[in-house]
């Protein structure tokens, strides 16, 4: 069957199907002597599985794990169950301010209404309530290392989300480090001093600083 049929049988729109195809969770066969994919029955069920798991909010990546017995699905629904239930705990904190502050005068928010409601999301914290996390720029800086890393792609598809922002910090940190090392060195009389080196680090990092200033621009554009 073509592409239509398959996004009407399925409910998708065919943007869809083709998005799913560039990430590999769709490998339809060609039609001989022409350009066309032939989708099959077996097409049609793989799309539900992965509508299924992504009503769940299960990643595509991960989905791609699961379609391919990369890893185990029970597995991933746990790690799914526990996910929701430490977002479900962040929106009930959140949820609670919501209702606090609507109770109130919020028209213009004075300096003093805002430290107030700040102390009581930190009070709230202390009790074990959970608000939103604020990780924004660090979020930034693991994309953009994904973006520029892109051959990493077995640190970028894991379902445990902490790797990749571990391995972005590690990596920004040793662009910083090695020069810093090399100064020590100099300076402890163990290395002499090189200008050559201290150079390749400086260019390396006014590019990636660069790029990054330039990647954080342009996501608040798309945002605007």
């Amino acid at each position: 069957m073509r592409i239509g049929e398959i996004a009407e049988r399925t409910g998708l729109n065919i943007s869809n199907v083709r998005f799913y195809e560039r990430k590999g969770l769709l490998t339809p066969e060609r039609e001989t002597g022409s350009k066309y994919r032939d989708y099959s029955e077996e097409d049609v069920n793989r799309i539900k599985k992965i509508l299924l798991y992504r009503k769940m909010g299960i990643p595509v990546d991960t989905i791609y794990l699961i379609l391919n017995d990369k890893q185990d699905i029970t597995d991933i629904i746990l790690r799914q169950q526990k996910e929701l239930n430490e977002e479900i705990m962040g929106l009930t904190g959140a949820l609670k301010l919501c209702e606090t502050m609507l109770s109130q005068d919020i028209d213009n928010l004075s300096t003093e209404q805002i430290d107030r409601y700040l102390e009581y999301i930190y009070e709230e914290e202390k009790k074990g309530t959970r608000f939103f996390e604020v990780t924004e720029l660090l979020e930034e800086i693991t994309d953009y290392t994904k973006s520029t890393l892109p051959h990493l792609s077995f640190l970028w598809i894991t379902n445990k989300p902490w790797i990749p922002t571990v391995f972005a910090l590690f990596f920004w940190c040793m662009l910083l480090a090695i020069p810093i090392a090399h100064l020590i060195d100099v300076i402890n009389g163990e290395d002499t001093f090189s200008i050559l080196k201290l150079s390749v680090f400086a260019v390396i990092l006014i590019i990636y600083g660069y790029g990054f200033f330039k990647f954080r621009k342009i996501r608040k554009g798309n945002a605007a």
